[in-house]
């Protein structure tokens, strides 16, 4: 009985460590990343991919946003740049 228990514990701590599938690959390459914006009607919707160097790692890993998302933080940190720019008047 013990050992049915923990047959029982250790396999639903596995599978809720097992990713949802939505029926969708994960992009990985240039071509997963054509195939789905060959999908996508909205040009804002299409994803931009690219190999960056994360902090922390010397291996560049495969960062995906999509076109409306870029632009936000570009936005986002031309704003930023404005308020340091804006703060920092002679006294």
């Amino acid at each position: 009985m013990k050992s049915m228990f923990s047959l029982l514990l250790v396999s639903s701590l596995l599978a809720a460590c097992t990713p949802v599938s939505d029926g969708t690959r994960p992009i990985r390459t240039q071509a997963d990343v054509d195939r789905y914006n060959a999908t996508v009607s909205s040009e804002g919707e299409k994803l931009v991919c690219s190999r960056e160097r994360v902090v922390g790692s010397n291996l560049p890993k495969f960062v995906c946003m999509t076109v409306n998302q870029r632009e936000r933080l570009a936005r986002e940190a031309g704003d930023v740049l404005r308020d340091i720019q804006g703060s920092q008047q002679p006294l």
